[in-house]
């Protein structure tokens, strides 16, 4: 009995944590890169590039652990005895689904700081 309560109690702390962000997350919006302006107003194409660079060092990061991940719900899927009822492999499907979403944003704003880069060249 103690053992179901917990594990009621933590699939409600997940459910009530996990949902929302899931479901909050969506495409890019006006009010990013209206952020991304008021955050980097003033920058110098350099600290545009640097930013470029260590978002790209992030976004490899997230695609290495994009791959674990599938590589770990593949292993699920061809022996579905480790995991009877699936819980596991859509978890982990929705992890790897919310660093997708991730490595997106990311690559948004990697593009962002690059055409910031270029308009500053081209006003200099």
């Amino acid at each position: 009995m103690n053992h179901k309560l917990l594990m009621l109690f933590f699939l409600g702390g997940v459910l009530l944590l996990g949902i929302p962000q899931f479901v909050l997350a969506g495409e890019i919006t006006k009010e990013q890169i209206s952020e991304w302006n008021l955050e980097t107003q003033g920058w110098s194409i350099q600290d545009h590039i640097a930013a470029a660079y260590s978002e790209k060092e992030e976004v490899q990061s997230l695609e290495d652990r994009i791959q674990q991940l599938d590589k770990r719900i593949s292993k699920l899927e061809e022996k579905p005895y480790f995991d009877p009822k699936g819980f596991t492999r859509s978890s982990l499907k929705l992890f790897s689904s919310t660093l997708e979403e991730q490595e997106k944003l990311l690559n948004e704003k990697i593009a962002w700081h690059y055409r910031q880069a270029d308009q500053a060249k081209l006003t200099e």
